[in-house]
């Protein structure tokens, strides 16, 4: 392992590094190509509507989205069984959120072509409670003609390129009470179905500051927790090459990154042992983000149904949206509902700080004001298709 004055030489040289780092990829792919005007030149409004559907929010950047596209109408969708986190999301709670959120993207790009979408739900039928998913299919949907006295395009279609996962550390001024209940709403009135997901929000002091420290305790618990930590490592990507290479999972684009990982101090080893340097010095960053949150939101559903998980990850797709649209960063911090053993004390704790009752817990995220973050990697249109 290298001494701290290593580590310190090495910065010192950043610049160089950085300019090898941003040829490096040259003849690779641009991660973040996806998110350039998607879907030019499609015809088929659905190859539009996917290119904007893959866009969507999901964990550690899997991207676990398998579709077909069926005859000249239908589309349907299965979660791509590698791609999931079996540590961290032993139920694929999560997981299906981000096929959720996928749908809906999905949906109001096809309301752009003029075009709706009628919904069935696992279709070939749902995983049996506490089963995880399997080979059967999340949904199908099927484009059909709007008609002209409906809907008009979806207001929130014009904010997908913009969306982002803004994991920066947020400003001290708490949204005004008005935008995170308009937020909240647009979340969950677009749906006429049966139990919708409820949206909750909190900018009081005294009960933010409490969510602060449980989410910061279930970071720190993560990071403690080998399991977890091994699985976050698979899906990191070091510099411009691995995220050119890949084009999924978790960035780090820091200039230095690609070459302390080959000497070592961003190893494996290193990044799984709670108290390596570099996990003490991403513990201070981390808690600093944590305690700038300035107000959280969070989704319930009635139930832990697989079609009501589908359900909360649309609505949080639609809460992402309506938040970039008032202006608002925004950032999933939902460790302490995953569900997997060394958690269970935090998730009741978060169960019962959240007033749940008999309500599951679907997302916790923070909320507020920062500056703008980066889009994350995609792979190419074509990676997501079945022959």
């Amino acid at each position: 392992m290298l001494s701290r004055r290593h580590v310190l030489a090495l910065l010192a040289a950043a610049p160089a590094a950085a300019q090898v780092s941003a040829c490096a990829p040259a003849n690779l792919p641009d991660p973040v190509a996806a998110w350039r005007d998607p879907g030019a030149g499609e015809a088929d409004p659905r190859r539009f509507a996917l290119a904007h559907a893959i866009l969507a929010p999901n964990p550690h950047n899997t991207q676990p989205w398998l579709v077909e596209l069926d005859g000249d109408e239908g589309m349907t969708l299965w979660c791509d069984l590698d791609r999931r986190l079996a540590f961290t999301d032993p139920l694929d709670r999560q997981i299906t959120m981000g096929c959720g959120a996928f749908l809906y993207l999905y949906w109001i790009a096809l309301q752009q072509r003029g075009l709706g979408g009628q919904f069935q739900f696992f279709p070939e039928g749902e995983p049996e409670p506490g089963a995880r998913l399997d080979s059967r299919p999340l949904a199908h949907v099927r484009s059909t003609p709007i008609d002209r006295a409906g809907p008009l395009p979806n207001p929130f279609f014009e904010h997908i390129l913009e969306r982002r996962t803004n994991r920066n550390a947020y400003a001290a001024r708490v949204p005004a009470e008005d935008i995170l209940r308009g937020v909240g709403a647009a979340a969950v009135d677009w749906t006429d179905m049966t139990n919708p997901p409820a949206a909750h929000w909190e900018a009081q002091l005294e009960r933010v500051a409490a969510l602060r420290d449980l989410v910061w305790r279930a970071f720190d618990r993560e990071l403690r927790t080998r399991g977890a930590q091994e699985e976050t490592y698979n899906w990191l990507r070091f510099g411009r090459r691995e995220m050119a290479e890949h084009r999924d999972g978790l960035a780090i684009e820091a200039p230095m990154a690609p070459l302390l990982k080959a000497v070592g101090v961003l190893s494996r080893e290193a990044f799984l042992d709670p108290d390596s340097m570099m996990n003490k010095r991403a513990t201070q960053d981390w808690r600093a983000k944590a305690m700038s949150a300035p107000a959280f939101m969070w989704l319930t559903t009635a139930n832990d149904a697989p079609t009501s998980r589908l359900i909360a990850g649309m609505a949080y797709a639609r809460m992402n949206l309506a938040a970039t649209a008032a202006g608002l960063a925004m950032h999933p911090w939902s460790q302490a509902l995953q569900e997997y053993e060394a958690m269970a004390d935090l998730y009741a704790e978060a169960r019962t700080l959240l007033g749940a009752g008999d309500a599951t817990l679907q997302m916790l995220v923070r909320v507020g004001h920062a500056e703008p973050a980066p889009p994350a990697a995609r792979r190419a249109l074509q990676a997501f298709v079945r022959a």
